[in-house]
This record gives structure tokens, C-alpha cells and sequence, in this order.
């Protein structure tokens, strides 16, 4: 509806300097203006009253909101007066609101207004050098660099906003090596890091993303050499069991930033992060580079969803000796890279503890067929003598190939049994196997541990939907048959019998349903 309004215009004038005179005389053109919008909350009903201005040629108004930073939904349509009470409104939360005035060839939608209901806002700014706690009924304005210093802990309540400042750059927050945060929402109140533009004026880098720095691993030869990209700061070290906290159910939004150039924050990134952290159900959304990113360390990731990463989704290296399980990657099918981009030490690429993760159960979906993303546009590149284990994967949609193997020292690695993908589906993608000058794909698909790789239709429900993606296997699926799927190993992995990230048995509420958001970028098609 909305986007009618630009290029309607633009095909109407096209047909006046045509010279349709007589229809223009008979149906002239009649553009319509924004409305004008104030709201205030009633207490003695409790309820949110809107007022517009009139607006010329508008014969109805549409109303639109959000609720806590989330995505705008229709409230109220077709509404001829200039005013609208919304009575769905409780203590402790923001709305904002757009009017859409509609004419009979055009709409123009109002600036967003919001208002907090008894509902406090506070700053986050500077070094948090003491325990902090934030509130769910605060919104908390998060502005410039902001570190969790050694010692200190943040820890943030279900269902927390915070809005990172888009008109202050950089803005981040760093945890650092020694500080923890705790951040435990929950499916009904997911914690959300987002943009401080109103819903639908969002768009990637508005700020930097989250950052944490721990001591575990990286393969650099001096750990002293391990210095995080963005800020410069110091990760690494060998305590591999690491606490830096636990996030659970969060999301981070319209984030990362290029401090200079090759030089970028992503939505979540993780230097030398222990064992001992905890993280699982999260979302990376919309990142001006990559979504989640390991350099070194032994986290594991469990429950995960990077989707519109205008990088790389899932980016690890440096020596990251971690486990995931349960990942989907939705690529924007216009602006992407591939879906794994995996490095062991750039450019010592026999460095030890060498990235070696084991990985079972994912789901990455790329450009689709009418996408015109025309980078690197992988489903799993390994590259720069990796390791690793990824189990259970299906691969599907990628402009330029499935799977693809770089250089010989990879290739070693295929050989001797550190690197192998298994019990997985490659479909859709432009080939199969990358048609780059090398034999490496070729040559890693024919070992021994390489089995189980099919080229069928994996049967996602709607995996391309963008405003509300379904990635389960239906029935009669290749990715349902237990005899195709390997099995996890029985420590900290859950038990499987099925290929991709999401049950083909599941019934109800999907585990990546209801806290996720697919907002799409502010001018993303």
C-alpha cells in the first residue's frame, strides 16, 4: 500500500506528458499529504487517544503500531474520522504510531510518535566498572562506546529494550575480558538491542552491534597478538572455560559498523569467548556485515537465527574449537555473502589450536531464484586449512554454489579427516559444488567421512517468505528420514534423527517462532 505512493506518482506523470488530456481534465491527479499525529494516554480509561490532522483528498485513514521497538502491525483501517482511541494498552510499555492517509490514487504515512506508559527511560553511556541491573519497564537509550569493565556485570531483565543511538557513531556494547553480562529473556519477553529510529526507518549499521572479549584461545602465535577488530581491544589467552555471561532469547538489530575500512563491528561478535558461556536463542538481524562472527575461543551456540547479514551469516575463525546446533540463516536475497565463511589463521594457515568446531543441524537459505545478491555467494565456504565437523545441514538457494572447499591445505585437512560435511542436502543452488579452477570439492565430497550428501528437495514449507519464513520439512521430506541423519554426540547436544535446524515432526510454536522479528531494512525491497 505504501509503496504505491512514490511510483504511482511517477507512472501517472508518465501518462500526463503522454498527453492524456482528456483523462486529465476528467481525473486529475490528487495527491495526498501526511497527517499530522499527536497521542496522549487517558488515565481515567486507561486507554491511548490519537488525533490527526485532516488531510486533503485523504478519503480514509489507516491506522499502524508498535509495541516495545517491534515491528509496525495494523491497528485500524479505513477510518474516516481524524481520531482513534486504542484501549489495548498496559503500564510499562512504549507504542508508536503511524497514520496512513489514503486517497483514491495515493497514501502518505505520518511521522512514527510513540508514547511510554508509565514506563521510565534512562541513558547507557560510558564504562560500567560496577554490577549493573537493567529494568524491563526502563527503556534504556544506549549511546556511544559503552564497556562492561573487568569484574563488573550487566545484567538486563526479560522483555528489556534498549535503543542504540543512530546518530551517534560509534555506538556499541563491549563486554570485556572479565566483565559478564546476564542476559536471560524469555520466548513470551525476548530482550532486543535495536535502533533508535522509529520502526521502519531502521536500517543496517545504524549502530555497532555487541561485542564480548574473553580469555580462551585464539592461534595467534603471541596472544598478545590477539586484538579484536573494531576497537582494538584484547582478547585471548587459556582459560577455556570462560564465563562472560549467558544471553538467552535476545535479539541484536540493524547493527554493524565500519570503523574503517575492512575494519567492522558485526551484529554479534565473539573474541576468545569461553566454555562457560551460555548462549542460545538468539537472533542477528539485519547487519551491515556479518551476523554472528567467532574469532577463536570454545563457546558453544545453540538455537540461532542470523538473518539479512549483508556479510557472511555464520563467520568463524582464528581457532574457534566450539559446538552449535539448531542454526538458520535467511539471507537477504539481494545484498549477502555466503552463508559459512570458515578460516582457520590468515595467514599462518597451520596455526594451532586450529578452528575445528563441531556443528550439527542447520538450515541456510540464500538468494532464492529471483535474488540478484552477487557476491560470494556460498551456502558453506571453508577456506585457509580449517577443520571442523558440520553434520545434518541443508544448503539451499546460494547464487554461486552449495559447497566449496579453497585451497590445498583445506584439502589436507579433507583428507586426513579433520574437515567433514555429512547427512546433509544441497539444493537449489546455482551447482552443487563450486565450478572455481580447483579439484578441492571434488576430491573432500569422495572421502570416507563425506557421507550422505543428497541433491533432493529438502521440502521447507516456505523458507523464502520474508515477512514470516517457515524452514520445517514437510512430509515426505529427505531431511524426515532418520537413516539420513547422523547422530549427535550425547554431551550438550540434543538428540536428532532428521537433517536442518527445525523438527519435521514439530507441532504448535517452532523453537525460532514468536521471539524472532523478519523487519526488513528501511528501503530493502
Amino acid at each position: 500500500m505504501m509503496l504505491f505512493h512514490k511510483w504511482g506518482r511517477s507512472v501517472l506523470a508518465l501518462g500526463l506528458a503522454l498527453g492524456a488530456t482528456a483523462c486529465d481534465e476528467q481525473n486529475p491527479f490528487e495527491p495526498v499529504d501526511a497527517p499530522v499525529v499527536t497521542v496522549e494516554y487517558d488515565e481515567a480509561t486507561a486507554a491511548i487517544n490519537l488525533s490527526w490532522s485532516a488531510v486533503a483528498n485523504a478519503d480514509t485513514y489507516n491506522v499502524r503500531r508498535s509495541v516495545n521497538g517491534g515491528a509496525f502491525a495494523g491497528l485500524a483501517e479505513g477510518l474516516a474520522a481524524t481520531s482513534y482511541v486504542d484501549p489495548d494498552v498496559s503500564a510499562g510499555n512504549r507504542y508508536d504510531y503511524i497514520v496512513v492517509a489514503v486517497g483514491e490514487e495515493d497514501t502518505e504515512s505520518s511521522d512514527s510518535v510513540g508514547i511510554s506508559i508509565g514506563r521510565m527511560e534512562a541513558a547507557l553511556s560510558g564504562p560500567i566498572s560496577a554490577d549493573r541491573q537493567l529494568s524491563a519497564d526502563t527503556t534504556y537509550y544506549l549511546t556511544g562506546v559503552v564497556t562492561v569493565e573487568d569484574g563488573a556485570t550487566l545484567s538486563v531483565e526479560a522483555g528489556t529494550l534498549i535503543l542504540a543511538d543512530a546518530m551517534v557513531q560509534p555506538t556499541a556494547l563491549i563486554i570485556e575480558q572479565g566483565g559478564r553480562i546476564d542476559a536471560q529473556g524469555t520466548a513470551d519477553a525476548p530482550i532486543v538491542f535495536t535502533s533508535s529510529k522509529p520502526a521502519g526507518e531502521r536500517t543496517r549499521g545504524d549502530w555497532g552491534g555487541v561485542v564480548i572479549n574473553g580469555r580462551a584461545q585464539c592461534n595467534f602465535p603471541n596472544q598478545d597478538d590477539c586484538i579484536a577488530e573494531g576497537f582494538a581491544a584484547q582478547y585471548g589467552g587459556n582459560l577455556n572455560d570462560d564465563d562472560s555471561g549467558t544471553m538467552r532469547y535476545v535479539r541484536i538489530e540493524f547493527a554493524g559498523y565500519e570503523v574503517s575500512l575492512g575494519n567492522e563491528l558485526n551484529l554479534l561478535t565473539m573474541n576468545g569467548v569461553g566454555s562457560g558461556t551460555t548462549l542460545e536463542y538468539i537472533q542477528v538481524h539485519q547487519g551491515l556485515d556479518d551476523g554472528f562472527e567467532w574469532f577463536g575461543g570454545t563457546v558453544d551456540l545453540k538455537y540461532a537465527v542470523a538473518s539479512g547479514a549483508s556479510d557472511d551469516s555464520f563467520d568463524y575463525s582464528t581457532g574457534w574449537q566450539g559446538r552449535g546446533q539448531f542454526w538458520i540463516a535467511l539471507q537477504d536475497p539481494n545484498d549477502a555473502d555466503n552463508g559459512f565463511e570458515v578460516d582457520n589463521n590468515d595467514p599462518d594457515t597451520g596455526a594451532l589450536p586450529r578452528t575445528d568446531p563441531t556443528i550439527y543441524n542447520i538450515t541456510l537459505v540464500g538468494k532464492g531464484a529471483t535474488g540478484t545478491a552477487g557476491e560470494s555467494t556460498r551456502g558453506l565456504l571453508f577456506r585457509l586449512g580449517t577443520a571442523g565437523e558440520v553434520r545434518n545441514a541443508i544448503v539451499i538457494g546460494f547464487g554461486t554454489a552449495g559447497l566449496d572447499i579453497d585451497g590445498t591445505e583445506t584439502a589436507a585437512e579433507c583428507e586426513n579427516g579433520g574437515l567433514v560435511v555429512s547427512n546433509s542436502i544441497f539444493f537449489g543452488n546455482a551447482a552443487y559444488l563450486d565450478p572455481d579452477s580447483d579439484t578441492h570439492e571434488t576430491a573432500c565430497v569422495s572421502q570416507p567421512g563425506w557421507t550422505t550428501l543428497l541433491t533432493g528437495d529438502p521440502m521447507l514449507a516456505d523458507p523464502y517468505n520474508w515477512g514470516s519464513p517457515d524452514f520445517q520439512p514437510q512430509a515426505g521430506s529427505p531431511a524426515a528420514v532418520a537413516a539420513n541423519a547422523a547422530t549427535p554426540p550425547a554431551t550438550w547436544f540434543t538428540a536428532t534423527s532428521y537433517i536442518g535446524a527445525v523438527d519435521p515432526a514439530a507441532t504448535g510454536t517452532l523453537w525460532y517462532e514468536g521471539w524472532t522479528t523478519f523487519e526488513k531494512a528501511l528501503g530493502q525491497n
